[in-house]
């Protein structure tokens, strides 16, 4: 729970800083993308409820914990000509990832504990996803804001003169602008403008594929955890954590 907890906050936080900062989107259409995903998990509860009665809650955590990590590294594909479609389905991958950790986890954190003592169990999950939330927040945080300086600084060191795809590039820049009513020396300003702002999309889109990259690992790493968790009767009536 603490591994989920840490994905869950994080896409839901970077994500809609990711479209809206990279590619243009709107607040109302960061929403929009994501609104597949939550179609899917509504959908996936009914799913999964059934699957928990007749499967050990272990192996649908860890296929849970494989499709979140999948769906992280298809969001490390990142690039500027991706469309709606990619953001969407990725995020439906993670629905369906993140709906078979929950109700199994709690399937399985339940088993065996006196109802006298479920509320205890409840605070502990809670306290587990909670936690996990702000150590995902603050990991992809800090991965986002470094490597983003350390990819930035290493473009940099290749824009310049003495490189050959820099200067065909400073003269198409200065040719389009100045062919769109520019003067020469205006053209050649925006033209360096406009090789900077592109040095700082790459640089972003780079550290935020490490951000997914990291998240990849940690959801992988939650695949032999729940390997190694006992199995519990099958049937029972588990309380759900709120």
């Amino acid at each position: 729970m603490l591994a989920t907890g840490a994905i869950l906050l994080a896409t839901t936080q970077f994500l809609p800083l990711l479209v809206q900062q990279d590619f243009g989107y709107t607040a109302t259409w960061a929403g929009l993308v994501f609104s597949p995903g939550g179609l899917v998990t509504m959908a996936m509860m009914l799913v999964v409820g059934r699957m928990s009665a007749r499967i050990q809650p272990k192996y649908l955590i860890a296929v849970g914990a494989a499709v979140i990590a999948f769906s992280m590294y298809d969001l490390t594909n990142l690039d500027s000509e991706l469309n709606f479609g990619f953001f969407a389905w990725s995020r439906m991958y993670l629905g369906v990832g993140l709906r078979l950790i929950f109700i199994p986890i709690n399937v399985a954190a339940y088993d065996g504990i006196p109802r006298d003592q479920t509320d205890q169990a409840s605070a502990l999950i809670n306290a587990a996803r909670n936690v996990g939330g702000s150590i995902g927040v603050s990991l992809s945080n800090n991965v986002l804001v470094h490597r983003e300086q350390f990819h930035q600084s290493r473009l940099v060191e290749l824009a310049n003169s003495s490189t050959v795809q820099y200067r065909e590039t400073l003269e198409q820049a200065t040719r389009y602008f100045t062919m769109h009513g520019s003067s020469i020396a205006q053209a050649q300003h925006q033209a360096f403008a406009w090789i900077g702002q592109q040095i700082e999309f790459q640089a972003s889109l780079l550290a935020y594929i490490d951000v997914f990259r990291t998240l990849m690992l940690v959801s992988a790493a939650a695949v032999p955890l729940a390997s190694i968790m006992r199995n519990v009767k099958l049937g029972a009536n588990a309380a759900m954590a709120h």
